[in-house]
């Protein structure tokens, strides 16, 4: 199962308690997956497919939630998820009275066969990064990125100064979508989306997709159709 077809999940979810849903756009959704109403009632949801790796919700997600949900007018939060919260994720929630809900999906929809063709993040995602996964990824300029693991969750990587460091899914994400709904993106938009330094290397990893091209002045990638 991939992120999308677990928001499927969660989407049945609520449409099963009588909600009406509707999903969000990946480039402006500060952080909301779907919104769930039902009479007076807007639902702020947001849905995190951990389970399958090391890496568990943290407090500075469930503060963003709580600010997009006060952003969008709603009445109430939910994370769901198939993963853990770490405790001070767990304190900040009951703090905000934001609700946690664990999804079980070994029981419920059916397989969905992503197109080799698709071009959508979880088709590029499945098809072109994960596979880089135990490769080395070398620059034009010859510096290296070891890819150590990548999952549903994070990139795992060894940088050009042999650091260890973590890529969350999330900012890949939002590139690959901009890249798909606009064309083009530079690293300085991501440097301003990700707090991390981190942009090199996911230009890097990106630029692995056969149809993403590096670009220069300004650095970043172009979208090639």
């Amino acid at each position: 199962m991939n992120p999308k077809e677990f928001e499927e999940l969660v989407c049945e979810h609520f449409r099963n308690k009588g909600y009406n849903v509707e999903a969000t756009s990946y480039c402006n959704d500060y952080g909301v997956d779907l919104f769930a109403y039902k009479g007076n009632e807007k639902i702020a949801v947001q849905a995190k497919m951990y389970g399958g790796g090391s890496r568990k919700i943290n407090r500075q997600m469930v503060m963003e939630l709580h600010g997009a949900k006060d952003y969008f007018d709603c009445t109430k939060a939910v994370i769901a998820t198939d993963g853990a919260l770490l405790p001070d994720a767990i304190e900040v929630a009951r703090k905000l009275k934001i609700d946690i809900i664990n999804i079980d999906f070994s029981a419920i929809l059916t397989p969905h066969e992503t197109k080799l063709d698709d071009k959508t993040f979880e088709s590029i995602w499945e098809q072109y990064i994960i596979p880089l996964q135990g490769k080395t990824l070398i620059r034009s300029n010859g510096e290296t990125n070891k890819i150590l693991k990548i999952d549903w969750s994070e990139v795992k990587r060894i940088t050009s100064n042999g650091n260890e460091g973590k890529i969350k899914i999330e900012i890949f994400r939002l590139a690959i979508n901009k890249l798909l709904e606009e064309g083009s993106i530079t690293r300085d938009y991501i440097n301003q989306n990700y707090v991390s330094r981190a942009s090199s290397g996911i230009i890097l990893i990106l630029s692995q997709v056969p149809f993403f091209q590096l670009t220069s002045k300004p650095t970043g990638l172009k979208y090639i159709k």
